[in-house]
């Protein structure tokens, strides 16, 4: 009879020994990221932001960060006409594409980074770039975003994976997406309503006939205490007034209440973690409240 136990088990000496704490390098490794992406979550979540708008329909799509980065680098001028853009939109949308651009740029000029590139800070002081000029224009901008439509070489697209695989360029993408989604349903509606009332000649007149895709009600409560409301001018005089007020009301009050759990849960799952793999303890204050309380 063959013996088959332990035939695919690493020999004990081709193990990595444990450091003075008892923890393996490749353990300690993985703990060191998951510390890292955890840290980048709650610096993600120091606020809580609860924006109540009115839409036509609720779309099933997903956040595809290739997809969502392409179509902003996309965003041009020209782009605009192309597609049908209503003028009165044009400006949210060059602004969604510079902020994109803006966004790269910092992570390049950031000396914590790993895109730091020290020749875009020296040249952002001698030339007239995104980070210094806020009256640039997107027809004068120089971009240094990797191209995913037509790039030109391998390595550009290996460029845009790395950049995508940023959690801080991540997160900014995602939330400049969803303004790209309200813009594109806005679009549709301005033009639907032109196509319906031909007398809408007037761009104000017609953005107030569309009542959708506008955030009516915003509320941002901020770690340290401080609540900023601010209220759309088109809600004053919106037929369901009320109605809207109250359910950003009772968003705003779920939504605080799973963020402060979410923080609860963060705190604690790194806490444990490192008890468990490094034996100390991250917030010193956790510790001595867990002490007083046995």
């Amino acid at each position: 009879m063959l013996d088959t136990r332990n035939r695919k088990r690493k020999d004990a000496t081709d193990l990595a020994a444990p450091n003075s704490r008892g923890v393996t390098p490749s353990l300690e490794r993985n703990l060191d990221e998951f510390l890292k992406s955890l840290g980048d979550v709650l610096i993600d979540i120091t606020a809580l932001e609860v924006n109540t708008m009115v839409v036509e329909q609720i779309t099933g799509e997903k956040f595809i960060p290739w997809e969502a980065y392409r179509d902003i680098y996309a965003i041009s001028e020209v782009y605009l006409e192309q597609q049908g853009i209503h003028k009165s939109l044009c400006d949210r949308y060059i602004k969604l594409r510079k902020n994109l651009e803006l966004e790269y740029t910092l992570l390049l000029t950031d000396p914590t980074s790993e895109f730091y590139d020290p020749t875009v800070v020296n040249s952002a002081r001698e030339d007239d770039q995104i980070l210094t000029d806020p009256t640039l224009e997107l027809p004068e901008l120089q971009t240094r975003l990797p191209d995913p439509i037509k790039p030109s070489s391998l390595e550009e697209i290996l460029k845009v994976r790395k950049v995508l695989s940023d959690s801080r360029f991540l997160r900014s993408l995602r939330k400049m997406s969803e303004l790209k989604t309200a813009l594109d349903c806005r679009n549709k509606a301005l033009h639907r309503k032109q196509d319906e009332q031909p007398g809408y000649a007037k761009s104000d007149v017609l953005q107030k006939a569309v009542t959708t895709d506008i955030i009516y009600a915003q509320t941002v409560i901020q770690l340290d205490g401080d609540i900023i409301n601010r209220y759309s001018q088109e809600i004053i005089d919106h037929p369901h007034r009320d109605v809207i007020l109250q359910l950003h009301r009772e968003g705003v009050t779920a939504g605080e209440k799973q963020w402060r759990g979410l923080l609860e849960f963060i705190i604690g799952l790194v806490q444990a973690s490192l008890q468990r793999g490094l034996g100390k303890d991250l917030f010193p204050w956790t510790s001595s409240k867990q002490q007083t309380q046995k």
